[in-house]
């Protein structure tokens, strides 16, 4: 049975993207706030000392490197990651790849810092347009300090920006090689990141060629690094770790719930937290199994799924990924800046063989590699030769990442699941198979990425393409929708049928375009914040 209760205005499950943004704009204005994260704060110098790759005086060559190697697994090896024992899933293998970190800051503490808009055609499905978001997109990119040039590109709208770190030789051979396609369509330009570009400050980027094994000096936005420091020692606010929550609690058919309950993973004793507001942002995984976990007699499909749209339509990004050494680049010594690793935003249109055309959207990746992934094919080369070869090409080595749209599909989804985590926690289970339009697609990209870095110089090029949850840009389970039979959440994210319960994650955008979506989870944060200021402002207002 859970302990004792305790009362706050807005509890607030998770610290990543959407959690992190409304719980700095309502404990701001004064609102108490409790924030739940299920796993611990890690310490100060965590990625100073783990997860990173360390300079490659031997070019990457240690005692246990073997080939051939796979250049496009690295990012998904790292200690944070929850394995299927503690996380929302259990991983089965050959299924659906969630990632998860179950710390403060969630995903955000090996997040890239990419940061973009969606444009005006990619709400289409949404019960509002861009021009309602604009603004919070605009004061979410000053909060989080986003770097990035204006390009008056309609695909792509701009925002406020910081200048980017100085284009690389490497990036300007890639952005040479796109401007010879002569096509109006296609860009590169410089990328836009929430990163502190900004020289002579204690958290400037310290230029560590990569952003997604964990930022040693906090120049990539996440809460614990820009946020968190502005509200923590107010009386009004409170950040609990190792609050796993289990359910929203609520009287049976009841139209508003009463808190939730959580378990701390440390003493493992079961508290409940009374609200005035729920607000789940726990991620498009996390949040549907809490939902389903929530079931009660009035609804025992799960909370805010009278219409089993909770967990429908799972999207992530397809994606084709293309690296290569380019051979242009071989024997040069690096004089530049090697900054945050992809510097560049990658634009294009494809056309599938029945005439139909796609946006799709990436990056130009160039940094020092711990690994030589570009010597895979050299098994029978004896070590002096491996050696050699990998300080001739070691400045060379480039990556496109390309991203196109995902596809709503109800047989993709997040159901109840029949196993437990190691907290006696009960799982879901992800069904989920790539449509034959995404890999038709993936294979256009490839074509198109196989071209540009030809034109660059490439040498041999490794490719592969995924669509199994390894784009990290889950979406759709707890989709946004005017009608309530179409979705989970309406235009403010407040669950249909349930007065004060609110979801702000991804798992609400209802159609996950080809653009990366933290951004627009973060806009879509800023956006509740002031919606549930109003809201208690309009109460208090009447009990006055």
């Amino acid at each position: 049975m859970p302990a004792e209760a305790s009362a706050c205005d807005v509890v607030i499950v998770g610290t990543g993207a959407g959690g992190s943004i409304v719980a700095h704009q309502l404990a701001k204005a004064g609102l108490k706030v409790v924030s739940l994260e299920s796993g611990g704060r890690l310490p100060e110098d965590y990625f100073k000392t783990t997860g990173r790759p360390v300079p490659a005086v031997d070019y990457g060559i240690g005692p246990n490197t073997v080939w051939p190697s796979d250049p496009h697994d690295s990012l998904f090896v790292h200690p944070l990651f929850a394995d299927g024992k503690i996380g929302a899933s259990p991983r089965p293998p050959g299924g659906f790849r969630h990632f998860q970190v179950l710390k403060v800051n969630g995903l955000q503490n090996l997040w890239n810092g990419v940061s973009v808009r969606f444009a005006d055609h990619d709400f289409d499905d949404w019960p509002f347009g861009y021009d309602t978001l604009a603004e919070d997109y605009s004061e979410v990119e000053r909060l989080i300090t986003v770097c990035g040039t204006k390009e008056n590109i309609d695909e792509l709208p701009d925002g406020e920006f910081v200048p980017p770190k100085p284009i690389r030789p490497p990036d300007q051979m890639i952005v040479d090689a796109v401007r010879s396609l002569n096509q109006p369509f296609s860009h590169a330009i410089p990328n836009r990141k929430a990163i502190v570009t900004t020289p002579g400050l204690a958290s400037s980027c310290i230029s560590t060629g990569i952003c997604t094994s964990g930022c040693p000096v906090g120049s990539v936005y996440k809460f614990t690094a820009r946020l968190l420091p502005e509200i923590e020692g107010l009386s009004n606010y409170e950040l609990r770790p190792n609050a796993k929550v289990t359910k929203v609690t609520r009287e049976p058919g009841a139209s508003t719930v009463s808190g939730v309950e959580y378990l701390d993973t440390e003493t493992g004793e079961h508290h409940r937290l009374e609200a005035r507001f729920v607000v789940l942002a726990a991620g498009a995984i996390e949040t549907p199994r809490i939902l389903f976990n929530s079931a009660d007699e009035a609804d025992p499909n799960g909370l805010a799924n009278r219409h089993d749209r909770v967990g429908q339509r799972l999207q992530d990004n397809p994606k084709s990924v293309l690296s290569t050494s380019l051979w242009k680049l071989w024997n040069k010594r690096r004089t530049y800046d090697i900054g945050y690793g992809d510097l560049l935003i990658l634009m294009s249109r494809g056309k599938l063989p029945n005439g139909e055309e796609f946006p799709f959207i990436g990056h130009a990746i160039h940094g020092l590699p711990d690994v030589p992934h570009y010597l895979t094919g050299m098994t029978a080369f004896p070590a002096f030769m491996k050696l050699r070869m990998a300080r001739m090409m070691f400045h060379s080595y480039v990556t496109l990442g390309l991203f196109c749209a995902g596809e709503p599909r109800p047989e993709n989804r997040v159901r109840p699941g029949s196993t437990f985590d190691s907290d006696g926690v009960r799982q879901v289970a992800i069904d989920f198979t790539t449509p034959d339009k995404a890999k038709a697609e993936m294979d256009v990209m490839l074509k198109w990425g196989r071209k540009i870095l030809r034109k660059a110089s490439a040498t041999q090029i490794y490719e592969t393409t995924d669509n199994t949850g390894t784009g990290i840009h889950y979406a759709g389970t707890t989709a946004i929708s005017a009608d309530p039979a179409d979705g989970v959440v309406d235009a403010d994210l407040r669950c249909h049928g349930l007065d004060n319960l609110y979801v702000c994650d991804g798992g609400v955008i209802p159609t996950l375009p080809d653009k990366h979506l933290t951004l627009s989870i973060m806009a879509l944060s800023h956006r509740l914040g002031r919606h549930l200021k109003e809201r208690v402002r309009a109460e208090e207002t009447v009990v006055a």
